[in-house]
């Protein structure tokens, strides 16, 4: 289907092999991408996006960058004529001549003098800075307006490459939705309006929106996609307010302090240590900054205004701390992520589906248990979230509930499988079966994607090789049966392991259940088999996806053998009791 309704013209074969050799050359495979309609709705998003900034920062417009409190070291002259109405001779005119009276003007000749060097911007002298800026903007042409503009247009034009960039290279996955990268647009315009309504007196509390979509980012994605993008909006919101470089300074420090106090969100108290310790970030830094700018050491120390502007700029960062703790539910339904916080409540036996589980299927869970302990160390021994793991190992197998008898670890002693009248390729799909079963309970019980993504991806598109054996048998007594046997027909639909936590739990869950086969568990037994196992998994090529090296494989392999003979380890045979001899 042609993008605008045309119908494309049916290109020659030397038309055809001159555009495989255009498409070879760096200009012909950008010309390809941007042809994609996919590409060119998200270039749309990202133009509409910048066409917003300009907008809520009013680019056309010279910024006011003076706020009540501040120091002006070196004076401020008018820039242009403009006169201010004078609020007392207006009254006295009034009382004089009735409502009739014209309103008395001062008039401020270019080059005046509207504050003295080192004297500090008060409500009078705010009021008359304000009408000369006023003054300033009337007078602008729309010649200049429109050069800004143009010029704000580039520089956040570099901006969205640089971002652009750092998405495509790493996060392809905000990049593929275009839900998720509408809502990161949605979000740094909402920060830079919000940041610059709040920046005014006497609120000058612009870090707030700021510190919270940085806080959000951290949480949502990553820190050094949090940093990135907290150095842009930092820039934005220095120069469409105050313009300052120690403004930018100030709004970057308090944003790195809290980008690094969250590597791991563990509870909503750790939300509140960050806001604390990015407000006290803010108190020394602005306190640097105006002692840096400060001829006049003693006297700044004596200000209150100085000490008080750096007080309030702390407190709105601790403010941000608690609003982002408050609405952590709201922003993990948002941005589909899963924090430690909501881990822990999975974890919690008291689950329904867990307690379904239970009642239905206890050995499937009893696996999941074992699953979920050997599976946390393993990821915890390579830097993984173990807690992840084991929240999705306690969840992997809900889908065997639905059909628990025809998994053998729910069968009791001495009862016949439900297998043994069904034909291999029937067996294989109830056997394949549970993972989507478990999915629908799971988008049913509404557990976050990162759960769901363990019971889809803890088989990967690995072979089920009992039933393909028994099938191999079958054509072999029948050769008229060939296509029985197909290997593609006995394996799972996937995705393959997508995070270096679902391809933990894959290896866990196969060298769990293949250990259960052991009838002598012995160390070196359980070891070559643990071996035998990750190696078939890696050979068939499960991993690819996952993102984890050899060395950490290799590790994962050792954390699982360790483990696996923890729990089989020998015990002492305690002696028979003996028989209480009766007089």
């Amino acid at each position: 289907m042609p993008l605008f309704g045309f119908k494309p013209q049916k290109k020659t074969r030397i038309a055809r092999a001159a555009d495989i050799g255009a498409s070879m050359t760096f200009s012909g495979r950008l010309k390809g991408t941007v042809r994609r309609r996919s590409v060119l709705f998200r270039l749309l998003l990202c133009l509409l996006s910048i066409v917003a900034m300009i907008c809520v920062t009013e680019a056309w417009q010279v910024p006011f960058q003076f706020r009540l409190g501040d120091h002006v070291e070196h004076g401020v002259l008018a820039r242009v004529t403009f006169k201010q109405i004078n609020r007392v001779e207006t009254d006295r005119a009034r009382f004089e001549h009735g409502e009739s009276a014209q309103p008395v003007y001062d008039v401020f000749e270019r080059g005046t003098c509207l504050v003295e060097p080192g004297q500090v911007i008060d409500e009078d002298r705010l009021k008359l800075l304000h009408a000369e800026h006023e003054a300033v903007q009337a007078g602008l042409p729309l010649r200049d307006r429109v050069l800004r503009v143009l010029v704000v247009f580039v520089m956040l034009v570099i901006l969205a490459f640089l971002i652009g960039y750092y998405l495509v290279k790493t996060e392809s996955v905000l990049v593929r939705s275009p839900g998720r990268l509408s809502l990161y647009f949605v979000a740094i315009v909402a920060a830079v309006a919000l940041g610059r309504i709040l920046s005014f007196d006497p609120w000058r509390a612009e870090v707030i929106p700021l510190l919270v979509a940085v806080m959000v980012f951290t949480i949502a994605y990553d820190q050094a996609f949090a940093t990135l993008t907290a150095f842009t909006l930092s820039l934005i919101l220095a120069l469409s307010t105050v313009g300052s470089i120690g403004h930018f300074v100030l709004m970057m420090s308090v944003c790195a302090t809290a980008v690094i106090g969250l590597p791991r969100v563990s509870s909503r108290s750790t939300l509140i240590k960050v806001g604390f310790a990015a407000g006290v970030a803010y108190f020394v830094v602005s306190c640097g900054n105006s002692m840096l700018q400060s001829a006049s050491l003693d006297q700044l120390l004596a200000d209150w205004s100085m000490w008080k502007g750096a007080l309030r700029g702390a407190g709105w960062c601790l403010a941000a701390g608690y609003l982002v703790a408050g609405s952590l539910p709201f922003i993990e339904a948002a941005y589909g992520v899963v924090t430690d916080i909501s881990l822990l409540e999975l974890s919690d036996i008291s689950h329904p589906l867990l307690q379904e589980l239970i009642r239905r299927a206890p050995g499937t869970y009893n696996h999941s248990v074992t699953v979920a302990t050997i599976g946390e160390a393993a990821a915890d021994a390579i830097g993984a979230n173990g807690l992840l793991v084991r929240v999705g190992a306690y969840f992997h197998d809900i889908g065997k509930m639905l059909k628990p008898e025809y998994f053998v670890e729910n069968n009791l002693g001495g009862a016949e499988s439900r297998h043994t009248n069904l034909a291999p390729a029937m067996s294989t799909l109830i056997i394949i079966g549970h993972v989507k079963d478990g999915v629908d309970l799971a988008k049913q019980y509404n557990l976050p994607p990162r759960i769901i993504d363990f019971i889809e991806q803890h088989q990967g598109t690995t072979l089920v090789q009992y039933f393909f054996h028994e099938a191999t048998k079958q054509v072999g007594q029948q050769p008229d049966h060939r296509t029985d046997a197909e290997e593609s027909r006995f394996r799972y639909p996937g995705p393959k392991p997508q995070s270096k936590e679902t391809a933990v739990m894959l290896l866990a869950d196969a060298v769990e259940s293949a250990s259960r086969t052991l009838s002598d568990p012995t160390p070196k037994r359980i070891e070559s088999l643990v071996h035998k196992i990750v190696m078939n998994r890696l050979l068939d090529g499960q991993l690819d996806e996952s993102g984890m090296t050899l060395t950490e494989l290799k590790t994962v392999e050792e954390s699982l053998t360790k483990s696996l003979i923890g729990i089989y380890h020998g015990r002492i045979k305690y002696p028979e009791p003996l028989e209480e001899k009766t007089a």
